[in-house]
This record gives C-alpha cells, structure tokens and sequence, in this order.
C-alpha cells in the first residue's frame, strides 16, 4: 500500500505536514501542542497564500515555546512566546531556551534530513530531556522556595488530580523513607531538575533505580567489568523505552522486558551466563522494585509516577547524562568532530570507522555495539566534553537561566501561597525534601 502523501496537496498542506514532522521529537519529549492557530491566519500578508510562515506553540511544566517555520527560506526558529504574557499562579510562564534556536535546513534536499538535523538541533538545545534551571547566585535565596515550587506545582499537583482526597504526602510517605529521600535528591540537585512528563528521561530512571541502583546488580558487580556494565545499562534502558510513554508507564511490559530469563547484550553475552549464580538473585530484586512502583502507580497516579520517574532518571551519576539523553548523543557528537579536528582520534578508531560520520552515528545511538577500547574512548571523550564545559562555566547538561524578576516575584507569591494555603506540617514535611 502506497503511504507517500498525495500530489494534490496545496504549499500550506504540505507546510502543515513537514512541520509536524520537524517538531515530532518535541511531542515525544513530553511537549503538548498547544491549540493551533486558525490557518487561515498563518500568512504573511506580504506572502503569496500557502507560503508564509507557519506557527506552533508548545508547553510543558508552565514552560513555553514558539515554533515557526519559513518554507520560503527552510529555516525553522524556536523562541520564547512568553514575553508579554500576564500571569497569576505562583509560577510564570517561561521559556526553556535563553535565546532563540534557529535551525537552517536549506542544505538538507530531504524531508527525513531535515527531520534529522532538527531533533540534533532539538537535542543539543536540551529541548529533548527535562528542562533545568539555573539559579544566578543574586537569586540564590530564593532556590528553597523554588524547589518547594517546583514540587507543589508539578507531582503534588499530579498526585492531587488522581486521588483528589488530598494526601498526597501521606500517600508518598507511605511508600518509605528511602522512596522520599532519592525524590527530595532530585530536587537538591544544581541546577534544578523540573519533574517534566519526558519519557526517554523516565526510562533511564526506571533502569537506574530498578536495574542499576537498587536492585542487587551492585552486589554482583565483581562478575562484570565497568564496560561490560555500562553495555548492561544501555541494555536495560532500551528494554525499558518502548514501554514509557506520555501517558505513563506500562508496568507489565517492563517487568517482562527487565527479567526475561534469557536477556542478552547487544554483542550477544546472555546475562545469565556474565553473573551466573547472582541472576536469580538480581531478578528477584528487579521485581521488588518494580512492584514498589506498580503501587505508586496505583496510589499516585501515572502522571505522578512519569514526573517523578523523569527527576530520578535526570539526576543519577550512571544514567542520568548518559545513553538515551539529549546531552549524550550532543557529547558523543562533539567529542568526535574534536578527535577529527586536532587529528586525535585513535588510530584503531579510525581504522574500524574510517567514515567519522558513521561512526558518530553509532557511538550516539548504539555505543554497546563498539568495541571495548572504542567504547572505553567514547566514555572517556564524553566526560571530557562535560569537563570543557564546566571549565567555561556552563552547566552540564545544559540549563536555562532564571530571571532575577523570576526568582523575586516567585519568591513574593511562592511565600503568600504557603502561608495562605498549606499547614506548618506541610510546610516541615515539603522542606525535607
């Protein structure tokens, strides 16, 4: 069956479409599309009909973004549309990027090319994984409070519109202190992590905690080297990804993905075989864990749940900044035109990949499929490129700046909510976040 679009379809349709298309990895992201303009204002007057610049605006966690796009010239710009916007909630709306992103697809003949380099584009602009913020140091006294924000007007919100009995830090306190205590670590981390609904993000939060932290794979980790290990969580991730979604986490398929017996690498080594008597033991633990979540699933809500999952999977050492992150696949990217630009890329590289091109494409999308040593020098390249950017004072991964007229008038209205709306037990519950 034929599914190549109609020839019959006018420059606005086709517009419509190739747009859609371009901001598809947004969606996947968590992004909702806002209600759509009326077509019939989507043209310059100066435009021929058809061909003026098409708009779309986007929103996640009170975080907005305009997209335009100009068939005339191939260029597609997201900015901030938020600029004249009026707010009453204790959190304004803001928009993700600092500046705007434009992204020049005249060189690319294809709609998948373009398609391409706009989620690279997408990726290195940190637009692909939860949104972080940067705190300036004038605005430091307020990050508490901001944190408190954040909590309130994201999960405790979630949580409130599933059990809509209002206890929700019961419900949460009910799953332990070790439960309570890794959320709250989410939160203290700099720069802020925004719970965002991110499924990619969810996913490596599902892998760390049910896989990589707290099931008994650690204890185990004597069988495995530190290659081999990192091939195994890459391994997990990608069992779990197909499986999370916006609308939240399928929970059986999951804990089929995580514990089928049989599980291999992707060279092929059965993990059955790599941590011999301890598998029965780690699956064991795997399913432990994933019942503690199928109950917050069910006590707080899928939303709840993929938000929470999200600030987990941001966070963590072993997952958070790598496979299946925004910031990897930029990294990986990066560190690769560096190699090629000062000619260091290791001869036994080079010689495996002499196309530098391809063997970007892998190191970002399959890195378990290389090799040790080019697998160990990918590794080490990445937390290099990490390193560079520390060292310039810029946050890793990238972060967008609050400001200072945020973080006061958050501060104003954020200390007017607590004192009108919640209880001092609330208020001592929340602060041990």
């Amino acid at each position: 069956m034929n599914s190549a679009p109609p020839d019959n379809l006018s420059p606005h349709a086709t517009g419509l479409r190739l747009l859609a298309r371009l901001t598809a990895p947004l969606r996947h992201a968590g992004w909702t599309e806002n209600e759509p303009w009326d077509e019939n204002d989507e043209d310059d007057e100066d435009d021929e009909p058809g061909t003026g610049p098409l708009y779309r605006e986007y929103s996640r966690s009170n975080f907005h973004l305009s997209v335009s796009w100009d068939p005339a010239h191939a260029q597609l710009t997201v900015d901030d549309p938020t600029e004249h916007w009026d707010w009453c909630d204790s959190l304004p709306p803001l928009c993700q990027l600092d500046q705007p992103l434009t992204v020049d697809l005249s060189s690319h003949p294809t709609q998948a090319a373009k398609a391409e380099a706009t989620r690279r584009a997408f990726a290195e602009a940190g637009l692909l994984d939860a949104t972080r913020i940067h705190v300036p140091e004038q605005a430091r006294p307020s990050r508490h409070d901001l944190v408190l924000l954040l909590w309130a007007d994201t999960i405790h919100d979630a949580i409130d519109r599933h059990r809509r009995d209002g206890d929700g830090s019961e419900a949460i306190a009910a799953l332990g202190e070790e439960f309570s205590w890794r959320m709250g670590a989410g939160l203290r981390t700099h720069p802020l992590i925004v719970p965002d609904p991110v499924p990619s993000s969810a996913a490596r939060g599902i892998a760390e905690w049910c896989w990589r932290r707290e099931s008994d794979v650690e204890e185990w980790h004597f069988k495995i080297g530190d290659i081999t290990m990192a091939r195994a969580n890459i391994a997990a991730t990608r069992a779990v990804m197909p499986h999370v979604h916006t609308e939240g986490v399928d929970w059986p398929a999951v804990r089929l993905a995580l514990t089928a017996p049989a599980r291999r690498l992707a060279d092929g080594q059965a993990l059955a075989d790599i941590f011999e008597e301890g598998w029965t033991l780690i699956l064991a633990s795997i399913h432990r864990q994933i019942d503690l979540w199928q109950r917050a699933d069910e006590t707080l809500g899928p939303e709840a749940v993929l938000r929470m999952l999200t600030l987990h999977g941001s966070r963590t050492e072993s997952i958070g900044e790598c496979w299946g992150s925004g910031w990897y696949e930029t990294a990986t990217r990066r560190a690769i035109a560096r190699a090629v630009s000062s000619g260091s890329l290791p001869a036994a590289v080079t010689a495996a990949f002499p196309d530098t091109e391809h063997l970007a494409d892998t190191a970002a999308g399959h890195p378990d499929l290389l090799d040790d040593d080019t697998f160990a020098w990918i590794t080490e390249a990445v937390f290099k490129e990490g390193s560079l950017r520390r060292q310039a004072g810029l946050p890793v991964p990238p972060a967008t700046t609050l400001p200072d007229w945020a973080a006061h008038d958050l501060l104003d209205n954020l200390r007017a909510d607590l004192d009108h709306n919640e209880t001092p037990a609330d208020n001592a519950r929340l602060g041990r976040l």
